[in-house]
């Protein structure tokens, strides 16, 4: 090619939307790549890259300059530019970029002190440009304002007094910022800039907002904005109650719900960036999308997870089994009881999986239960004993009462189970040693028949409200190590799922758990024992019925394999 006209079309092509201004722009960018010192227009071409920047999204000017560095050589005008932009923009150029020493020193002067503090991390640079960094030392590293404010010859400096109001500035912010910290915010006002990026606002929490785009919208379960802010951006278009979130570290925290308008320059008519305001969801409005349980994963996501590390566990369990039964030859005693270990933790993690999986079927509605008539009693006392290894390690008396005339319920035996046997455990590994944990199985007919399972609270949550428990996941001052792996909220939401699906509920009252089943309207109770009957057990583990309350010392209540309830047969 004898003359090199790229530069001259694309600066003559028409620029009349935003789309195509920002086309351009990254052809400009291809095209001062190439280094051409001798090239007039490069000057011109320069102007209408800085004139068009903010118009150009961030992750776009990003992708643009990561692009430099598969050249086999980048301009060092172009390179100059970019350190012009946002840190997030040069950051990476910076850090691969290579150039000789005497490109790297007629460079460095015109970089920001920001700039040539991220080359000072490399070790790659030839000398030419170390030296050139080392003469910037002495006006990079100095902090402006005098050396000694207590000097009493420096007119301008800080005296004594100075710095004392300047500590009572300090105290009165930190007093406004704690309160702020105690106060959430509820509204506030903002402004973007033609790129989306919030540069204003007027909360008290703006850290937290400020740098904050409206131009993309945010991934997955990232903090942003949603498509509907993003899409109206794109388009110039208004916008009302998109939902915005934020991390919640400050009082600006959480979810928002915000509307703006676009600006435009009344004399060029130039899209100059959005106004607008933001609010708090009211009440029954979604502001932020809500996973699986109040998990940030939605049943789907939790079904492949669930699957995908099923595999790999099952493998681990399976050659963990192996070497303790010695089937791949004789293996040491320590070796053994590692294997044993890792087994048992499997078996853990084989049961977390179970519940995520059980949650992602309800929240499908694709479980598949086939209602039939349950003995509660019976069930409470399977439940008990197949507990009771947990409450004798923890020192905790189980106590299992039955009142005369429970009925049968009616939903599906394995979902009963389930729900009986999450609840229980949960409670049981909750309890502190010498607790003692009363469960009462009870009929109620009005206005309808159900069978009633209250299972008291222990006393680590025994002042903790309905929302607390539902959200709570390490409870404090539990240090025994058998609480439920997902947290006591996860265990509770997934019971009360069960529960709801089954046609029954799972109430949190003030002293006690209670699940309320559906049951037979006239169905003949299997066990009837005397009125005020309990059922314990002793330490050995036998399950006895006696017309005393259950204040044994033994632990759970079980069942006696000559009858359901530990009645002759």
């Amino acid at each position: 090619m004898r003359f090199d006209d790229r530069l001259a079309t694309a600066l003559g092509q028409p620029a009349e939307s935003t789309a195509a201004r920002q086309a351009i722009w990254r052809q400009l960018v291809d095209l001062l790549g190439e280094p051409g010192d001798g090239d007039y227009l490069r000057d011109a071409a320069f102007e209408r890259l800085r004139e068009w920047r903010g118009e150009v999204p961030i992750v776009a000017r990003q992708n643009a300059a990561l692009l430099l560095l598969s050249r086999s050589s980048i301009a060092s005008d172009l390179v100059e530019f970019f350190a012009e932009d946002a840190t997030a923009v040069f950051a990476p150029l910076l850090a691969g970029v290579n150039f000789r020493g005497k490109v790297w020193r007629r460079l460095i002067p015109n970089l920001s002190p920001v700039a040539r503090a991220l080359l000072r991390h490399r070790r790659d640079l030839p000398n030419g440009a170390m030296r050139a960094l080392e003469a910037f030392g002495k006006t990079d590293f100095v902090i402006e304002g005098p050396a000694n404010p207590f000097e009493e010859d420096a007119a301008q400096g800080y005296s004594a007094p100075d710095i004392r109001e300047l500590q009572a500035r300090i105290d009165a912010f930190r007093e406004n910022h704690a309160q702020a910290e105690s106060n959430p915010e509820t509204a506030f006002d903002f402004e973007a800039g033609a790129d989306g990026v919030i540069r204003w606002c007027d909360a008290m929490g703006r850290a937290a907002v400020i740098g904050l785009s409206i131009a993309d919208a945010a991934p997955g379960q990232a903090h942003g904005v949603d498509g509907q802010a993003a899409g109206a951006f794109r388009a110039r278009a208004p916008f009302r109650d998109a939902r915005l979130t934020i991390a919640r570290n400050g009082p600006a925290g959480g979810a928002w719900a915000i509307s703006g308008v676009p600006q435009f320059d009344p004399a060029t008519g130039r899209f100059t960036g959005y106004r607008g305001s933001a609010r708090r969801p009211r009440v029954g409005e979604r502001a932020e999308q809500s996973g699986l349980l109040g998990s940030a994963l939605s049943g789907d996501s939790l079904r492949q997870l669930a699957h995908e590390v099923r595999t790999p566990l099952n493998a681990i369990a399976g050659f963990a089994e192996m070497i303790e039964r010695q089937m791949l030859g004789p293996a040491p005693a320590a070796y053994r009881q590692r294997a044993a270990e890792i087994l048992a933790e499997t078996r853990k993690l084989d049961a977390v999986l179970d519940d995520l999986q059980e949650a992602a079927q309800v929240e499908g509605a694709s479980l598949n239960l086939t209602p039939q008539q349950v003995d509660c009693a019976l069930l409470l006392a399977r439940v008990a004993t197949a507990l009771n290894p947990l409450a004798e390690s923890k020192s905790v008396q189980v106590a299992l009462s039955i009142a005369p005339g429970c009925g049968l319920a009616v939903l599906d035996p394995a979902s009963a189970e389930r729900m009986v046997m999450r609840l229980m455990s949960a409670v049981i590994g909750l309890a502190r040693p010498g607790e003692r944990i009363a469960i009462d199985l009870t009929s109620h007919s009005n206005p309808r028949s159900e069978a009633h399972i209250a299972i008291a609270r222990p006393r680590l949550v025994a002042d903790y409200g309905e929302r607390a428990l539902l959200e709570a996941c390490d409870i404090d001052g539990e240090d025994e190590g058998a609480q439920p792996a997902l947290g006591l909220g996860f265990t509770l939401r997934l019971v009360r799922s069960l529960a709801e699906s089954a046609g029954g509920a799972l109430v949190l009252e003030p002293h006690c758990f209670c699940l309320k089943l559906p049951a037979a309207g006239n169905a003949e109770t299997a066990c009837q024992p005397e009125r005020g009957s309990a059922i314990a057990a002793t330490p050995g583990g036998a399950c006895s019925s006696t017309v005393e309350p259950a204040a044994h010392n033994g632990l759970v209540g079980g069942s006696n394999p000559s009858g359901p309830t530990g009645a002759p047969a």
